[in-house]
C-alpha cells in the first residue's frame, strides 16, 4: 500500500541515452527548486547523485516543514496537484484508512523512498525480466514534493527510451501535470506525454484463484495531432 510509480526498463541503458537523460534532468534542478522541490541524496541528506552512471535522489530529511499528525498513508485525491502546506492538504473525502491529499506535502520530513535510475542494473540470480526482457523497478513517494522530480525524470527517460521503458503509476493525468509543465517549460517536450487509463483483468493469488478488474495507468507519448 502506498502511492507508487513503477517501470520496466532494460538491463543496460545505452550510454549516450543515459547521458541525455542526465543532461535534461540537470536542466530541471533550478526550475524544481523554484517550485519548492528541494532534492537531497538517497537518505534525505547531502546532495543528489547525478552522474553518467546513476541518478539517485530523495526529498530533504530536515526540510523545516511543520508536521501534521492527521496525515496517515497519504494518497492524492482525484484532482490533486501542486505543492502546499500539510495544514491545508487533507481532502474531505479521506476514509480513515488513507489520507487523501489535495496537493503534495510532507509530514515534517520531505524524504521517503529513494528514487534511483542506473545506467546498468546489478541483476541478482533470482531476478527475472518480463516477457519483453525488461526489469521491474518502483518507488513510493507518499505524494511528497520530490514526487514532481520523480515524475519529471521518468518523462525524460521515456522520451529517450520510448518502448524500452514502460511506466505505470498510481497517479492519473492530473498528478503528472506538474512534471509535464516543468518539462515543457525547460525542455520543450512535457506536453508530449500523458497518462492512459484502461481496465484490465488480473489474476490474484487465492484458493481458488481469483480475477479482479484493475485500473492500469500508463505513461504514453501522445499523438502530435492531438496536441493543441
Amino acid at each position: 500500500m502506498g502511492y507508487t510509480h513503477y517501470w520496466y526498463r532494460p538491463e543496460v541503458i545505452p550510454q549516450a541515452m543515459f547521458r541525455a537523460i542526465r543532461a535534461d534532468f540537470e536542466r530541471l534542478i533550478i526550475p524544481l527548486a523554484d517550485a519548492d522541490v528541494q532534492l537531497a541524496g538517497g537518505l534525505g541528506k547531502r546532495a543528489p547523485a547525478i552522474n553518467d552512471e546513476v541518478i539517485r535522489f530523495n526529498g530533504m530529511n530536515e526540510c523545516g516543514h511543520p508536521p501534521n499528525e492527521e496525515i496517515c498513508i497519504p494518497y492524492p485525491s482525484e484532482f490533486a496537484s501542486g505543492i502546499g502546506s500539510s495544514s491545508t492538504a487533507i481532502d474531505a473525502g479521506s476514509d480513515g484508512l488513507t489520507t487523501l491529499l489535495k496537493h503534495r506535502c510532507c509530514n515534517g520530513r520531505c524524504s521517503y523512498e529513494t528514487f534511483s535510475l542506473t545506467m546498468s542494473l546489478e541483476i541478482e540470480p533470482d531476478r527475472k525480466p518480463d516477457e519483453n526482457g525488461l526489469y521491474l523497478e518502483y518507488v513510493k513517494t507518499a505524494f511528497r514534493p520530490y514526487d514532481v522530480a520523480v515524475t519529471a525524470v521518468l518523462i525524460i527517460a521515456k522520451r529517450q527510451l520510448r518502448d524500452q521503458l514502460v511506466i505505470h503509476s498510481n497517479g492519473g493525468d492530473r498528478q503528472w501535470v506538474d512534471a509535464r509543465r516543468i518539462c515543457q517549460s525547460a525542455l520543450g517536450y512535457g506536453d508530449w506525454f500523458g497518462i492512459l487509463e484502461e481496465q484490465i483483468v488480473e489474476e490474484w493469488p487465492a484458493n481458488p484463484p481469483e480475477t479482479r478488474n484493475v485500473l492500469l495507468r500508463t505513461l504514453v507519448e501522445l499523438d502530435p495531432a492531438t496536441l493543441g
